[in-house]
């Protein structure tokens, strides 16, 4: 039988860290300046909504993998509060996209992935706070929840992958939720159920309820369902509806066959009129009667698309005068707050614009340093013997043994929400603990740790993609999958620098610009830093005591942002 006393001694470390056609103007850029204030969500922001007392709420996903919402408070000085605050922090990773505070003070979050969570702002005699959480199994029509609206009397909706969705807050336990499925036959999108997927809720004066959806938008009267339609065709994926202050209704879809046809309309109860070609995500109505709208400037490419706004007194011109406040890949949630100011979010972050300057909260203009917390990363090596060990015809492993070893300390240095360079230390006195065979220390040592106690790793180089290629979504979004990082460094250890190159991913953990997560695995030859005990390369005719060369390190970095 294989001794493995002495193959348990593998140690081998090495750190790493991945690591048109309307009348159109154009703000001055000397009018648009970045300003360093409270460091904002960097994730896409979805939705921003007014909350009581002047706050902003603000929801989106963050990455593939979750999303938050974050209320900002301006009320105090800065000096006496944080502005942004992570409301869903603690009921887990999901994919946040609307928010909603109703009129009681009560808070709801929608997500594509859980349902709904309910917070009534009070607190358990644990000292919890009360949330409730609505899934399929409470009635939901489906726990993809995109939307989520208050009508006048106090009633819920949500706006479901699976429908819509009502929800009387008086009803009885069990009988609270009604749902609406298919409420008319497709018009378009004559296979799959389109129509069930609910991008936006509005009710109008008259208390008929609009609603945008993938396929056919429909209003409903509380009795029946009717499709919108315009030229004999259907409104197709609209994304926001509104009502001006004249009762006049815009929404942002394709009417028709031909994607040209997509854009901003205006209904005035009996007529739809094409006020411009450009879509709209999200549409708003300011003070001062402007329209507002996030979107492409050609629905045909939404790779390009703009915060814009139409000046009121052309509003019901033929051809209204549109100036483009900001453009770039993906601009989404808009609101006026309170102070007049207009809040719109993009793929990473939320800006406010006061009519001269645009502040970005995330500031994504510059290098931030991000310190390595020593205590949450951990990096783990894991060795094995070359040949596997056998008793008859049972086999008893490759002899692998895993450890960790120490970091000292370290940063990453992100511009952008890009990984682009950093440098870490790790302690290899710590790699001694896990020596625990003494007969071993006859031999020579792994590490001369006494002369090298510290071994260092500095980026040089990151790519983006499996080719190395940076590889960009057409709608914006931020996306960092396995593998979609390359990071290319030097690695010191023995006195001796090498170059080595591994995979990771990266993402921002809570959403915000405050902790970032690493991972990645590096797979290294030991023998390149002269580390030969064992080796295959000198030793493969003593076969089983013989230690392969390569060794893993999987490697779990935490960072957090350095405030200066």
């Amino acid at each position: 039988m294989m001794n493995y006393s002495r193959q348990y001694a593998l140690l081998l470390l090495s750190v790493f860290l991945s690591s048109c056609r309307q009348n159109q103007t154009t703000v001055p850029k000397d009018t648009i300046k970045s300003e360093i204030k409270d460091i904002g969500p960097n994730m896409m922001v979805r939705t921003i909504r007014k909350g009581s007392n002047g706050t902003i709420l603000i929801a989106g996903p963050n990455n593939e993998s979750f999303g938050d919402v974050f209320r900002y408070d301006s009320r105090l000085p800065d000096e006496q509060r944080k502005s942004f605050t992570n409301l869903t922090s603690k009921l887990g990773q999901h994919k946040f996209q609307d928010v909603l505070e109703d009129r009681r003070g009560n808070l709801w979050f929608a997500s594509t992935d859980s349902g709904v969570y309910y917070y009534n702002g009070k607190s358990l005699p644990t000292g919890q706070a009360d949330i409730q959480h609505f899934t399929t199994t409470e009635g939901l029509a489906s726990n993809r929840v995109t939307s989520v609206y208050e009508d006048k009397a106090g009633i819920i909706w949500f706006g479901t992958g699976g429908g819509l969705s009502r929800y009387d807050p008086r009803g009885a336990v069990g009988k609270s939720f009604r749902n609406f499925t298919s409420p008319n036959a497709p018009l378009f999108y004559k296979e799959g159920h389109w129509n069930n997927d609910i991008h936006t809720i509005l009710e109008d004066k008259t208390g008929k309820l609009w609603v945008g959806t993938r396929g056919d938008a429909f209003v409903y009267d509380g009795k029946k369902f009717t499709t919108l339609t315009h030229k004999g065709e259907p409104f197709l994926d609209v994304w926001s509806i509104i009502e001006d202050r004249k009762g006049t209704i815009w929404l942002s879809g394709y009417n028709g066959f031909n994607g040209n046809s997509g854009g901003l309309y205006r209904y005035d109860g009996s007529t739809f009129t094409k006020v411009s070609e450009r879509g709209a995500y999200a549409i708003i109505q300011d003070k001062q009667g402007n329209i507002w709208t996030t979107g492409p400037v050609n629905p045909a490419n939404w790779t390009v698309q703009a915060l814009s706004r139409y000046e009121a007194k052309s509003l019901y011109s033929e051809k209204p005068t549109v100036t483009e406040i900001r453009s770039g890949k993906a601009f989404l949630g808009l609101l006026e707050a309170n102070d007049g100011s207009i809040w719109f979010g993009d793929a990473t972050g939320v800006y406010r614009y006061d009519g001269k300057t645009i502040t970005d909260f995330y500031n994504k203009e510059g290098q931030k340093k991000y310190s390595i917390d020593t205590k949450q990363s951990v990096i783990i090596w894991k060795g094995s013997m070359l040949l596997g060990g056998w008793e008859g015809s049972k086999f008893l492993g490759d002899g692998s043994h895993t450890g960790d070893v120490d970091l000292v300390k370290g940063e990453l240095l992100i511009d952008n929400r890009h990984l682009v360079g950093g440098a870490v230390e790790v302690d290899m006195t710590t790699i001694e603990k896990f020596d625990d065979q003494p007969s071993y220390n006859k031999l020579p040592a792994f590490f001369d740790v006494k002369k090298f106690p510290v071994s260092t790793f500095a980026i040089s180089k990151v790519e983006t993609g499996n080719d190395g290629n940076t590889k960009v979504p057409n709608d914006g979004s931020i996306r960092v999958n396995e593998g979609n990082i390359k990071v290319t460094g030097n690695l010191t250890m023995e006195g001796i620098t090498k170059a080595v190159t591994f995979p990771a991913k990266i993402h921002f953990k809570d959403g915000m610009d405050g902790t970032i997560e690493m991972n990645g695995t590096l797979v290294i030859d030991r023998t390149d830093w002269g580390i030969d005990s064992g080796s295959e390369k000198h030793f493969y005719k003593s076969g089983d005591g013989t230690i392969s060369d390569n060794v893993k390190l999987f490697m779990k970095i935490v960072a957090k942002k350095i405030n200066r």
